[in-house]
């Protein structure tokens, strides 16, 4: 009985040692596997920062985004971060002109180093700033969304405009409206348009960073807002991406789609006018369609002749949409003289033809020339109304 007894003692020392050999293997597996996985979503790991040190790849735009806080930190520049649902990053920068050119240096270098494609989307400006809106894409994804505001040192003197009587064909006071695109790219645009204390029409982007805050405060203010479309322009180099823009191939449904998206940004827009689109108002297949979309959503439409051969006025007319269409456009060329005389041609449009429409944008230049001209028009006894007094 000795000799069995043994036996059995033997073989439940195996056992044990088999079950510790196993779970202690599992164990080990399970560290491993926490701490790989705490490396790989770029945590510390003990056994693979620091004991195996394994190369870890940084992806290109996670390698921009630490290369560009470490030039600002750098540079002593304030900035804003933030990553959005899709995993895009939002920066909002903020410097004195001379800084300007460094950074904007350094950004191409970084994209450039990085293998990343840079590009410069929109450029505004108003009371003593100027802002670039800068996106940046890696491995043919928009990753980073920089918006710089580079504030200017100096301000414009006002010109002097002659005061001659208001006349009109049916003796009526001449009205005429200010439309003001591209609001949305940087925050406190709409205190400035309530300062200058007229009405106001303000053409907001739905897509763009402020452009929700910006129409709650523009509707406060009890300023008019409408939607600035963005439309398919005939440049193949502008970027429009298509959950964004109305494209020549939009269908019915897509345009739907984006008008919906574009009302709950702006929910007290009654009308809309376009953002570029050259190529697509003078499509009328495809501006039929925007049209459509249009009517069936009660909205008016103004026409932002962005092109000479546009034909989206004329379609509106003939499809009895409330429409009217650009007359003047205050800043083609960014200076306060040339805005200037911008305004006293659209008096004269006005005397002329009883109404006139300007679109301009929030330049500096523009919003000094449009503050400086509103004495003169009152001595002109113009009167001064939303864009949507003046449709057709």
């Amino acid at each position: 009985m000795k000799p069995k007894r043994k036996t059995i003692k033997n073989s439940n020392r195996k056992t044990a040692a088999i079950s510790f050999f196993l779970f202690g293997a599992i164990a080990l597996a399970a560290v491993f596997t926490l701490e790989f996985l705490d490396y790989r979503s770029g945590k510390y790991s003990l056994i693979f920062s620091k004991l195996i040190r394994l190369q870890q790849k940084i992806p290109a735009a996670e390698k921009f985004n630490r290369e560009l806080t470490a030039a600002l930190s750098g540079r002593k520049i304030p900035f804003d971060f933030l990553k959005d649902q899709g995993g895009v990053s939002h920066f909002k920068i903020e410097l004195p002109e001379p800084l300007y050119l460094p950074l904007s240096k350094d950004l191409r270098w970084l994209v450039e180093k990085n293998r990343g494609l840079y590009r410069l989307s929109e450029v505004q400006g108003m009371k003593e700033q100027v802002i670039y809106l800068i996106q940046v894409i890696f491995e043919k994804k928009l990753t980073h969304v920089i918006l710089i505001s580079k504030r200017l040192a100096v301000q414009p003197r006002p010109i002097e405009m002659p005061v001659t009587p208001a006349r009109t064909r049916t003796g009526k006071a001449p009205r005429l409206a200010f439309i003001i695109d591209d609001i949305g790219y940087a925050d406190l645009i709409s205190d400035q348009l309530r300062e200058l204390g007229i009405p106001l029409t303000a053409a907001i982007i739905p897509a763009a960073p402020y452009a929700r805050s910006e129409a709650q405060k523009i509707h406060e203010y009890g300023l008019e807002e409408i939607i600035h479309l963005p439309m398919q322009p005939k440049d193949p180099a502008n970027h429009h991406p298509r959950d964004q823009f109305v494209l020549t191939d939009s269908s019915a449904a897509e345009i739907q789609v984006l008008l919906q998206k574009a009302r709950e940004v702006v929910p007290y827009a009654r009308g809309l006018n376009n953002h570029m689109g050259s190529l697509l108002t003078s499509n009328p297949q495809a501006m039929r369609r925007v049209l459509e979309r249009i009517k069936g959503a009660g909205l008016f439409f103004v026409d932002s002749r962005t092109s000479p051969t546009t034909l989206a006025y004329a379609l509106a007319r003939e499809m009895k949409i409330k429409t009217f269409k650009r007359d003047v456009f205050l800043d083609d060329e960014q200076s306060y003289e040339y805005s200037s005389g911008q305004i006293k041609q659209l008096v004269e449009l006005a005397r002329r033809n009883g109404r006139a429409l300007a679109i301009g944008h929030p330049f500096p230049s523009t919003l000094a020339a449009l503050r400086d001209a509103i004495p003169w028009l009152k001595q002109q006894k113009i009167e001064v109304v939303f864009a949507s007094a003046l449709l057709e």
